[in-house]
């Protein structure tokens, strides 16, 4: 995720095209990313606040903005409303003419918004950090709560996106290459204003930085804690003087190479990529959380524990989630299967390479799970195996030790009497 709100951060600022000076504002990026996640505690939490901050009052500002677009508009300029609903309409087609393309296309706006949803929130980590964890909210209460207010934020946005640009405008797609300029953005160039379209510019870029910022540290928190279980190698819980696991987080911090890739093609296609890599992983990790869930609450059921927070929805909530996350990754490639689209804007060599090159993001994601699950079998295997091994090789040298009790010491008249190893 780190190195996508990095490239998130260039498509912002329009940086599309690969060139020698995007390495520069990329390392930019990556440090700012990483000084953050290297402050205390104490401080890193304040940071936290003002990037919510920010971030709600960047959303509240783009809605009353999109609003006063649509109902009053600029002097000199037509009154919007819901034109765009109707010209040139709700709804682009996708792949194929007619309504099995609006499907399509919802289809892919929902491929795409999982992404949203799809990693745990970090005031849920922090709320597992804390000392005292008996008291304030729980973590059910605190994920619920974060939920609501991602619901509630991204469906606003999407929303007031209606009125200020349609969906056939050709830099939202930068010209069909991938990701391009923001709605918003659009919407303020069409209107003719061309400081809120910078101010708009900066605050989305900032945005991309504070998500970036929350990435890097649930990943290096959970590396830590696997270091701290002995999943992981023991040298990333290794902590300066302020309790930050600084190897943990340079770690992690390593992936952000990934953004580099901008340097070779455009960043709007490298988004494209990275995008279906994350909703294909995203998806099988959820996936595999569905099912832990289910046996820890067979376990607790059968053992006769009782839970002290319990959500009325389960376990059939979890069902939907397991057939959601299942269905997920192959639409994703089903999507990719389609013919290419009749259409001379698109030539059906530009659309074999650009299936191409996202296809291959979504199968590189199973088969690293895929990889890493039978490789983690195989090594859990063979411990155990070892294990049993050693266990044998104790008992039998526990039962000989019980046949034979004594053993002669040696001297010098005559030979050892000892018994015969196992």
């Amino acid at each position: 995720m780190v190195p996508f709100e990095i490239t998130t951060a260039m498509v912002n600022l329009s940086l599309w095209t690969p060139e020698p000076s995007m390495a520069i504002r990329i390392t930019m990026v990556a440090v700012l990313i990483l000084l953050f996640n290297m402050l205390p505690q104490r401080a890193f939490q304040r940071t936290e606040t003002i990037f919510t901050g920010l971030k709600i009052v960047t959303t509240a500002g783009l809605t009353i903005c999109s609003l006063f677009l649509a109902i009053r508009g600029i002097p000199g300029t037509p009154i919007r409303g819901f034109r765009y609903w109707h010209e040139p309409g709700p709804m682009n087609e996708y792949l194929i003419p007619g309504g099995g393309g609006r499907f399509l296309g919802f289809l892919q706006c929902f491929l795409y918004s999982v992404i949203s949803f799809t990693f745990t929130p970090e005031i849920t980590v922090q709320r597992a950090e804390r000392s005292n964890t008996e008291g304030g909210p729980s973590i059910l209460s605190m994920a619920r709560t974060d939920s609501g207010y991602l619901f509630a934020l991204y469906i606003l946005s999407a929303f007031m996106m209606t009125f200020v640009s349609p969906f056939d405008e050709p830099r939202l797609t930068n010209y069909g290459t991938g990701a391009g300029t923001s709605p918003f953005v659009v919407g303020f160039v069409r209107a003719g204003i061309p400081a809120l379209r910078i101010l708009v510019t900066v605050l989305i870029f900032l945005s991309s930085v504070a998500s970036g910022r929350s990435f890097l540290y649930i990943s290096s928190r959970t590396l830590y804690t696997l270091a701290e279980s002995g999943h992981a190698p023991a040298m990333l819980t290794r902590c300066n003087r302020y309790d930050v696991p600084y190897v943990a987080i340079l770690t992690s911090a390593l992936f952000s190479m990934f953004a580099f890739l901008s340097l070779a093609e455009s960043s709007s296609a490298l988004f494209n990529s990275l995008m279906y890599f994350i909703t294909t992983s995203g998806s099988i990790s959820w996936l595999c959380s569905s099912i832990i869930y289910l046996r820890f609450r067979r376990k607790t059921e059968e053992q006769g524990f009782i839970r002290v927070h319990q959500s009325r929805v389960q376990p059939y909530g979890v069902y939907v989630g397991i057939l959601g996350c299942t269905l997920l990754p192959i639409a994703n490639a089903l999507v990719l299967a389609f013919p290419p689209p009749s259409s001379e804007e698109l030539p059906v060599q530009s659309w074999s390479q650009l299936r191409m090159r996202n296809a291959i993001p979504v199968y590189l994601g199973v088969l690293s799970f895929l990889s890493l699950y039978f490789g983690h079998q195989a090594r859990t295997a063979i411990i155990q195996r070892r294990l049993k091994s050693e266990d044998e090789l104790t008992s039998r040298r526990r039962w000989w030790r019980i046949i034979w009790p004594k053993r002669i010491e040696p001297s010098s008249s005559g030979p050892v009497s000892s018994p015969p190893e196992p």
